[in-house]
């Protein structure tokens, strides 16, 4: 007697999952990721958890935190006028510098709290949490290149195809959450370098980010939602049949662990049915904190990352600016001073809103807090301005910051020269800073690494330091 008719044949019982058959399968392994057990770090941590906000583009450390007065007095000088042959090389390969003129910051500049430090006009509410940050005055990096510098940020490579920080960290870790995954990207569009740079590359696949979207009413990850009629019970069912003949597969082929990790990843889909619903659920807070945080997307990414680092996820980044490169502030994509105001009143509310946050739970502390960008911005206007003013991508010295986990509050470590063109005074390599972060989490970035093609692989390549004179 037949029995075809009382049972599905493969591509049924597949697509009867409601997890999304194959193809959700294979999108769920690049998306999501089982919970890594917790490794033991290789000294005690400062921090459990990292929030990285990194502003697409090329911030421009003249118009934000590194305040160049002397800028006025040279201002209208050409750059080869001041700068030798040499320095003037390794820019942005599009265009010419030496007939570039002088540009003083367009911004005012205060300073403020106890640690006085220099704050633009158009950071307003960050100005009032300035003693909780750490800022790192004299960063340089290896290339001015949009997708180089996004790269080499996060994986520490100019190439593309190795692991990024955030899988560094899962890597050497694990998770603390059982629910969700331990690396949570939220972006707001796909960005010069794309989404390889969240991606695990030598690492096991389970290192990869989870990218989520924060949309009222829409899941955070695609096929979450079981099948109309399908009974939790019975999914569970099927997806425990599913999994033993996905392992018995996996047996006899060893060589593969890409199977290990969709058995996982089918895994984790079924319990972000419950989990990823709860912890991105933003309607959840009060209406207090909502205006504390503000209403933008950026903003709504800020809240979730909270959520995020309490439920137990490691490493969560925030991906501002990407479409178009907003933070990019040539004079024919809007021009500097429209660009940075409208970017830092995009973002200023939301971050400011984190730090108090997590303070005020009594997170902060074990929570570290990162604000980058792939590079800063030249003193020179722009060769080759249309309409508004502009700076160039500038490479050679820029600020960035950290706040909470660890890190000493109220300083500003590093000096750029009075152009704000080099990293002069303490000056730190991207490199050093990646190995400071590793360390605040207990890791020693050159322990931290992979066997990979007869080589120990790591986020710091062959280079890097910790910078110590940040650390708590």
């Amino acid at each position: 007697m037949s029995t075809r008719g009382q049972f599905p044949d493969r591509r049924g019982f597949l697509g009867s999952l409601s997890l999304g058959g194959i193809a959700m399968a294979s999108q769920m392994t690049s998306r999501t990721r089982a919970a890594l057990p917790v490794q033991a770090p290789h000294s005690r941590p400062r921090a459990r958890n990292v929030i990285l906000l990194f502003m697409c583009g090329g911030a421009s450390h003249l118009e934000t935190f590194d305040y160049k007065p002397q800028l006025k007095k040279w201002a209208g000088k050409r750059a080869a006028d001041i700068f030798s042959e040499e320095e003037l090389q390794g820019f942005n390969p599009e265009k010419t510098v030496e007939g570039c003129k002088i540009l003083p910051p367009v911004f005012d500049f205060r300073q403020h709290g106890q640690s006085g430090a220099w704050i633009s006009e158009v950071y307003p509410r960050l100005a009032e949490v300035a003693d909780e940050i750490a800022f790192l005055k004299a960063v340089h990096t290896d290339s001015a290149i949009h997708s180089v510098g996004e790269t080499i940020w996060h994986t520490g490579h100019v190439r593309s195809g190795f692991p990024s920080m955030g899988s560094w960290v899962t890597y050497g870790l694990g998770s603390e959450g059982l629910d969700l995954p331990p690396y949570v990207v939220m972006k707001d569009g796909i960005s010069t370098a794309g989404d390889t740079v969240f991606q695990q590359g030598m690492l096991p696949g389970r290192h990869q980010a989870a990218v989520a979207r924060v949309e009222r009413g829409r899941p955070p990850f695609p096929h979450l939602d079981r099948q109309p009629g399908m009974s939790p019970e019975r999914q569970r069912e099927q997806l425990a049949l599913l999994n033993r003949l996905n392992r018995r597969h996996r047996d006899r082929h060893p060589t593969q662990p890409e199977l290990t990790g969709r058995i996982e990843a089918l895994e984790m889909a079924h319990k972000l049915q419950l989990s990823a619903q709860a912890a991105f659920d933003l309607s959840r807070e009060s209406a207090t904190m909502h205006a504390l945080y503000g209403g933008n997307q950026f903003s709504r990414h800020c809240l979730t990352a909270r959520r995020l680092v309490e439920s137990g996820v490691r490493f969560v980044e925030i991906f501002a600016g990407a479409t178009g490169r907003k933070w990019d502030a040539h004079g024919n994509r809007g021009g500097l001073i429209d660009n940075h105001r409208n970017n830092a009143g995009r973002t200023d509310q939301g971050i400011t809103a984190l730090i108090l946050d997590l303070k005020a739970r009594g997170m902060l502390e074990e929570t570290l807090i990162v604000w980058a960008t792939e590079f800063g911005r030249t003193p020179f206007e722009e060769a080759n301005r249309e309409v508004k003013l502009g700076r160039g991508h500038h490479h050679k010295g820029f600020t960035l910051w950290m706040a909470g986990g660890g890190v000493k509050g109220g300083i500003s470590f590093g000096a750029t020269d009075e152009f704000g063109m080099h990293a002069l005074e303490n000056a730190v390599h991207v490199h050093d800073v990646h190995a400071t972060i590793l360390h605040l989490l207990g890791l020693d970035h050159k322990r931290l690494t992979l066997r990979h093609n007869s080589r120990d692989v790591r986020l710091t390549d062959v280079f890097g330091k910790v910078i110590h004179e940040v650390v708590a």
